[in-house]
């Protein structure tokens, strides 16, 4: 636990970079073009000149320019700022949200025809305002005409606020980084399992109780967390009136807020105070571990359709935007199969299965909100039994539902989870604790909303989205990390057309996005991993941050800023010699400060690793015992009691510490760990010592001097139907 709060919640220093940052455009505009106009100098004087065409949007551009340009205290005296209509909506190609940005020959110049793109000129504007003024004072702007305007409609990014809360102030310090990136949906996940977020006056049991549970769960220290109220209990609820503020205040900067409310599934927070509305009338206990639970909504009982209804009344009154969503994922039908009424209601209904009961849920919660001037938008589970005539798809296992549903001439949000879920960590080690999974910036930055739709398809893809689930996030500077800066990412695969977009040129422009954020006061995920890669008896480091030198040490010394270095992609020889080597790297930024260290070892011991576990295809058990903690041996299947992974060595060793490392990230967490077993070794590979116990996925021992050891192993001493992956064995001398 000491490991996760140092690597999640470290201080960072801000990346210096060039003062003009027109080259650091994120997301890349359509079209950026140099002129030769003079530049335009702005200073601290309070006599700027802003001139406003007489439209209510360009006035409340003008307002919000002015009072965000204050609390950034950016010099905007001096020089013309002009907010202009649009003469020729077709440069933008009629989009809403375009906008067309001139700086030059002492004015600038912003036009459009709506608040949206009048907004979205302003951001671009401060992305190229200079970090700092010159020595007269003055900040110089450099002459350019940008077009612009987006991809897709929908840019969206989803907040789970049941399974850790975050405050008010919170969400709008997250509004605004969304908004500086151009995403103009969040999705608020608001109800659960595990707790109820949203104030609904006709029960009040849901947030009195329900929105409240024994502690802070999911195996993580209460001092994770600061939401707590005067009992103990952990949890909160934000109420209508928090609610309308935080919608008040994302309409202002182009963002709609799209509210979830779970059903049919993921309902035992409202089940544990309202129990009459289950199939088996509980009782039902808030959870306080993830998953999914079979307790849901019965949809048989008449009476829970009433219960929805007078919810989606009051929610629709809060929510402005045109979509609620209703999850509709993770469903079991267990609990259906045994109930009377809902066997009852297949009936009735003519329903052939327990699946097409779920479809008749949504089709009947369709109608329930476009009766109040709603769309419904649902994970793709909404598709099993028929899909509701008007629903809207999101799809998060991968793109086949989103492909399905466009054929079926559906509008679709892509959300895959190969690319889009942010709480996966974002590099194999050196993380704090995630989900699982690995989504690096460079995976994040490959989503492609169209890829593997069909062209005739693609009106129908409405957008991309990414989500936050928060099971393993318990406070908003985690939450800051996971988002930050993958978020940029999202941003360019939502706005910027396909055929502009350049892994290689982001990594450039990301350099600026970087400082950006830390002068945002965001937790982001700096720059700073560097792979060590061995090719051919080579060495090659290749570190996060593009053309970053890079510092190493052969010894396992700590680098410093005057080891070795060597930059990117530049190959140094592995020292030969049957000696272990522990390679260790670091980046440098261009502030001077360092990066976090990755390790390696080199020329290990030969070893054969034997495995009673089946094998998930291509992590073969070698990937267990070769001094990298990114390759792992991933088991493909549940662990038995007695089942074991060992290395056995061809000469006897004696080291001075044996440790294992198990899940899916470094710390033992994330998932797939071992949960219960023990560490021992070997003197002759037949006889077994027990040295330590494993602990949240991790164990390791001090061995006396002298200690022989042919063989090495984790052992399982209680079965778990999870799968388990082995990081890495390590042993020191």
């Amino acid at each position: 636990m000491k490991h996760f709060l140092a690597s999640a919640l470290f201080c960072f220093c801000s990346i210096n970079v060039p003062a003009t940052a027109i080259e650091g455009l994120v997301p890349l505009p359509v079209s950026v073009e140099k002129t030769s106009a003079t530049p335009v100098v702005l200073t601290d004087a309070n006599d700027g000149k802003i001139r406003v065409i007489d439209t209510e949007s360009a006035r409340r551009a003008a307002a919000y320019f002015l009072n965000a340009a204050r609390e950034k205290k950016l010099k905007i005296g001096g020089e013309k700022i002009i907010f202009a209509s649009l003469e020729n909506p077709e440069i933008i190609r009629g989009n809403a949200e375009g906008y067309v940005l001139e700086i030059g020959d002492g004015k600038i110049k912003l036009s459009a025809n709506t608040y949206a793109g009048y907004f979205y000129a302003i951001q671009t504007l401060f992305q190229i305002f200079p970090r700092e003024a010159d020595g007269n004072g003055e900040i110089s702007l450099p002459p350019c005409k940008i077009v612009d305007y987006p991809r897709f409609a929908w840019r969206g990014f989803m907040l789970d606020s049941v399974r850790h809360f975050q405050s008010v102030e919170w969400i709008k310090k997250l509004i605004d980084v969304l908004a500086s990136q151009k995403i103009n949906t969040l999705h608020w996940h608001l109800t659960d399992d595990q707790g109820w977020r949203i104030e609904i006056k006709k029960y009040p049991k849901l947030t009195q109780q329900a929105a409240w549970r024994e502690h802070i769960g999911f195996g993580l220290e209460p001092n994770q967390s600061e939401h707590y109220d005067k009992a103990g209990r952990y949890g909160g609820f934000y109420s209508q009136d928090e609610i309308r503020e935080i919608v008040r205040y994302a309409a202002s900067r182009n963002i709609t807020v799209v509210p979830e409310i779970e059903l049919p599934g993921h309902a035992v927070a409202a089940l544990s105070v309202y129990p009459e509305f289950g199939c088996t009338g509980g009782p039902y206990e808030i959870r306080l571990i993830g998953g999914v639970s079979d307790d849901v909504y019965c949809a048989g009982n008449e009476a829970v359709y009433t219960f929805w209804e007078n919810i989606f009344d009051e929610v629709t009154q809060l929510f402005p935007g045109k979509f609620v969503h209703v999850g509709g994922d993770e469903c079991p039908k267990i609990r259906w199969e045994n109930c009377p009424k809902c066997q009852a209601k297949i009936r009735a209904e003519n329903l052939k299965n327990e699946h097409e009961l779920q479809s008749y849920v949504i089709r009947r919660m369709e109608k329930v909100l476009s009766q109040r001037g709603k769309r419904l938008i649902g994970w793709d589970e909404i598709l099993e039994g028929g899909l509701a005539p008007e629903a809207t798809v999101m799809s998060w296992r991968g793109a086949k539902g989103g492909v399905e549903a466009a054929k079926m001439q559906h509008d679709v949000v892509m959300s895959p989870n190969s690319h889009c879920y942010y709480d996966y960590s974002q590099a194999h080690s050196g993380e704090p604790r995630s989900f699982g999974g690995f989504i690096p910036l460079e995976r994040a930055y490959e989503f492609n909303p169209t890829e593997g739709v069909p062209a005739k398809f693609h009106k129908h893809i409405l957008g991309g989205q990414a989500n936050l689930w928060t099971e393993y996030i318990p406070n908003e500077k985690h939450a800051e990390y996971m988002l930050a800066p993958r978020i940029s990412a999202l941003a360019e695969a939502t706005w910027t057309p396909q055929e502009l977009r350049s892994w290689e040129d982001f990594q450039n422009r990301m350099v600026h996005q970087y400082a950006r954020f830390g002068e945002a006061d965001v937790n982001y995920r700096r720059p700073e991993a560097v792979q060590i890669l061995v090719e051919n008896g080579q060495l090659r480091f290749r570190p996060d941050l593009r053309n970053a030198k890079v510092v190493f040490t052969l010894d396992g010394n700590e680098p410093t800023a005057e080891s070795q270095s060597a930059a990117p992609d530049v190959c140094v020889p592995v020292p030969a010699g049957d000696v272990a080597v522990c390679v260790r790297a670091r980046t440098v930024f261009p502030d001077g400060s360092l990066g976090r260290i990755n390790e390696r070892f080199l020329n290990l011991p030969k070893a054969k690793v034997i495995s009673t576990l089946n094998t998930e295809a291509g992590n073969v058990p070698s990937r267990a015992f070769d001094g990298s903690r990114e390759a792992v041996y991933w088991a493909n299947g549940g662990a038995r009691v007695g089942d074991t992974v060992a290395v056995v060595f061809e000469q006897t060793q004696t080291p001075k510490h044996v440790s294992c490392i198990t899940g899916k990230n470094e710390t033992g967490g994330g998932g797939d760990r071992l949960h219960s077993g023990v560490l021992e070794i070997s003197p002759d590979g037949k006889t077994w010592l027990p040295v330590a116990e494993f602990s949240h996925g991790f164990a390791d021992a001090e061995l006396p001097a002298g200690t022989q050891v042919k063989a090495l192993r984790l052992r399982v001493t209680q079965a778990q139907a999870e799968w388990l992956l082995v990081r890495e064995f390590e042993i020191r001398n």
